[in-house]
């Protein structure tokens, strides 16, 4: 009797045995199979590709890093096991998803950024060339994230930044040099609006309707003539952002409006690299796709020139993020020519840049993650030798 126990308990564990080399072989054979992808809809990013073989990368840890995030990136079913995770995290009380918080109020909040050493390299490039370029009026727009603006709404004990107290930092060390737009406390008197996506990291456009409010006082701007009500049109109501995506978390669909003035402008946008020329500052197309804030300017593009028919004789560079993209459309009324550089993707001389077109101003306009996690925009800022 004693026997048959053991040998049915051996059964059982062999089974369970032959069930784990089973699935283990059978993911490995959907992996081979499955076809790599560039870029992931889902998630609104580029997926890392097969890295490849080089002694070098080896030896010096490059190689296995790359190839980890590889294949992190291209298994098989990578978006329904991200569902799977995050519902099993909610069943555990779980409120945090690959740096996404789930908030009280069903909005997600990208986690902040900390203050990182390329943030000190970035502001000393704000700095020299705010030095070199006394010619321009010069202009600084940090924005926070929504985390910023309604921190009482995060879960509770979420280990998150002060982004007031990180504005205030950077702002202290740039001192005199270039003039703040500060939108914090603007933002914060209109929290119980819908200035934030839900499940994006972008603000709407109503947000940056206000921060242009405060932008118009410190640039010395005419105002926006209509109201909200009165200029903004909805383009669609299912728009579902990048946070949602990344987490796996579900919330209520978003909705995109943009501004639309009724005294209509003319005006030409051309994208410089793609050689592409477009009468209207929307994409409509992108309303089709996973990315729809990309509706916005077509998306993010090293360099695009915007020309109006604005009585006014100023010019601008705005150095800028895709939080720029949907406050552009407040400032084609208030400038002759408007040349946006996003430097995550821009390889040009930007003094050359300045030179051939004479600006006389320039913005630097980013979300405060994003300007915090930057390390490529001391780069771009960057004086050129001079020749003895």
């Amino acid at each position: 009797m004693r026997q048959k126990r053991k040998s049915g308990s051996t059964s059982v564990y062999s089974r369970m045995g032959l069930l784990f080399l089973l699935l283990l072989f059978g993911f490995g054979a959907m992996n081979l199979l499955y076809e790599d992808r560039t870029f992931s809809e889902t998630e609104n990013r580029m997926l890392e590709q097969r890295p490849k073989v080089q002694l070098s990368g080896i030896f010096d840890g490059r190689f296995m890093r790359s190839f980890e995030n590889y294949l992190t990136d291209q298994f098989a079913g990578r978006d329904a096991w991200i569902q799977v995770r995050t519902a099993a995290d909610q069943m555990l009380g779980k409120n945090e998803s690959d740096g996404v918080y789930l908030g009280r109020n069903g909005q997600l909040y990208e986690a902040p950024a900390q203050m990182q050493e390329q943030v000190w390299k970035n502001l000393d490039a704000i700095r020299e060339f705010s030095g070199h370029h006394l010619e321009m009026n010069r202009y600084l727009m940090l924005v926070p994230g929504a985390a910023g603006i309604t921190p009482e709404e995060l879960p509770p004990f979420a280990p998150v930044e002060d982004q007031t107290a990180q504005l205030d930092e950077i702002h202290t060390y740039l001192g005199e040099t270039i003039q703040k737009i500060p939108v914090c406390d603007t933002l914060k008197e209109r929290a119980n609006e819908y200035i934030y996506y839900r499940t994006d990291h972008h603000w709407t456009t109503l947000g940056a309707y206000y921060a242009f409010e405060k932008a118009q006082q410190v640039m010395g701007l005419e105002g926006v003539k209509e109201s909200p009500e009165e200029s903004f049109y909805v383009l669609t109501h299912f728009f579902e952002g990048t946070l949602s995506s990344r987490s796996g978390y579900q919330a209520e669909p978003d909705t995109i409006s943009v501004y639309w003035p009724k005294e209509e402008e003319r005006l030409v946008v051309t994208y410089v690299e793609e050689q592409q020329k477009s009468a209207t500052l929307y994409a409509s197309e992108k309303l089709k796709g996973k990315d729809k804030y990309g509706v916005f300017l077509n998306g993010n593009h090293p360099l695009v020139n915007i020309r109006t028919m604005a009585e006014s004789k100023r010019k601008l560079l705005l150095i800028k993020d895709s939080y720029a993209n949907c406050f552009v459309p407040f400032l084609t009324s208030q400038f002759r020519e408007i040349v946006l550089v996003d430097p995550r993707y821009y390889y040009g001389e930007l003094e050359e840049l300045i030179q051939e077109k004479e600006f006389t101003d320039v913005l630097f306009l980013y979300n405060l993650n994003t300007f915090l996690e930057d390390d490529v925009l001391h780069f771009v800022l960057e004086q050129p030798p001079t020749e003895e």
